[in-house]
């Protein structure tokens, strides 16, 4: 039924009201930039701190100078970003962090960067600010150190803490940790406390992302974590001797803390220590493995591959990345040696990437390894890169 005259008056009418209001509006905007009216300083601080959040603390405090709105604004940003080489020495930029927090209460965010020292090698300095910043219920921490002195940092129990990656840091003794909220986890070249033979507990339930790269410790328990859980490892232990039993337990004990999770990264150096202690300490079982990322030498890859593939009962996709390591001291195992009950039955997934101009003949070794083996299987792809 079509509209009777009255309603399309009436609707044109409204129409005419939204059209006046709109040229209003675009009319007073106008006049603004005509004078030349500043409209973000119009938002709430709320909205500006925010917008100051997006930005390094160098660029927000650049904008002081923009006017009288902006002069203080930075101060309020609920992050901290800072590089020490842009303050004239290590006094001057703790004393600034220090100044920060005595002038603001809800920091959310501190990322540190302690370069190159210019005149001493103190990194001991930070600890006392590193320490107030812990306890002011941050959300996410972030110190990466790049001199020959890790920097001492204390963990107590970090209720609000969500994110935290430390590189090159020494940790000051704890016996267990406590971290609720914690939801990723970056420690690479982090020292542990010596505790004899006893383990550190780490209690993080919603952990989500764990990256471990080279650090260094004996031992350690996660006690809780995410049923999620995201693991990429990469060390290699730095151990004294491959015949001591203790030491040979360091990679076992490590491993089984993710014996269930779902999703796992491999490093070629974690891997060659692995095979080289196979007789005396196996693989664990990764009985909840459904994706894995391992990344091998392609000269060991027949010798390395069973070996893995057997510790993963339920393993459906593969992500294998083939590396040239000319110190590999590993013999390469013909075809014929490798038996099929290693392949595990339940892979559906198999990706290969290995560098250009790699051996061709071990890669189709592979590549026949998995078509004949592999009942599963609905997808083999492979792929190439160029090393630089």
């Amino acid at each position: 039924m079509s509209l009777r005259l009255s309603d399309r008056i009436k609707t044109l009418e409204l129409w005419g009201q939204d059209l006046s209001l709109s040229s209003s509006l675009v009319k007073d905007d106008e006049s603004r930039i005509i004078r030349g009216e500043d409209r973000i300083s119009l938002l709430p601080e709320s909205l500006l701190c925010h917008i100051l959040s997006f930005l390094t603390t160098k660029e927000a405090v650049c904008t002081s100078v923009l006017s009288s709105r902006w002069k203080n604004i930075w101060k309020w940003a609920p992050t901290l970003e800072l590089e020490t080489a842009d303050f004239t020495n290590d006094e001057a930029c703790v004393g600034f962090i220090h100044h920060k927090l005595r002038n603001f209460q809800s920091l959310r965010e501190f990322n540190l960067c302690i370069n190159s020292s210019k005149s001493r090698n103190d990194a001991a300095l930070y600890e006392p600010c590193l320490g107030k910043l812990i306890n002011r219920k941050i959300r996410r921490l972030v110190v990466d150190c790049y001199r020959n002195i890790e920097i001492p940092l204390t963990l107590a129990s970090c209720k609000a803490l969500v994110c935290l990656s430390l590189y090159c840091v020494k940790l000051n003794d704890f016996e267990s940790l406590h971290l609720p909220c914690l939801e990723i986890m970056y420690l690479e070249e982090v020292v542990f406390p010596p505790r004899g033979d006893n383990n550190w507990f780490l209690d993080t339930p919603r952990l989500e992302y764990l990256t471990l790269i080279d650090n260094q410790f004996k031992s350690f328990k996660i006690t809780c974590m995410s049923d999620s859980v995201k693991v990429d490892i990469d060390v290699d232990f730095e151990l004294k001797t491959h015949h001591d039993l203790s030491e040979r337990n360091i990679v076992y004990d490590l491993l089984k803390n993710f014996s269930a999770v779902g999703v796992l990264t491999l490093s070629w150096q974690t891997l060659k220590l692995i095979y080289r202690l196979r007789q005396m300490n196996p693989l664990p079982k990764f009985h909840g493995l459904t994706r894995l990322r391992a990344i091998m030498s392609l000269n060991a890859s027949l010798e390395v591959l069973p070996m893995v593939l057997e510790s993963c009962p339920n393993l459906k996709h593969l992500s294998l990345e083939l590396v040239n390591d000319d110190d590999l001291e590993a013999v390469v195992t013909k075809l014929s040696d490798v038996h099929s009950f290693c392949l595990v039955s339940s892979l559906e997934y198999v990706e290969m990437e290995s560098p250009v101009n790699t051996d061709e003949a071990t890669e189709e070794k592979l590549v026949r390894y998995f078509l004949e083996n592999a009942r599963s299987l609905k997808k083999l792809s492979k792929s190439s890169f160029v090393t630089v």
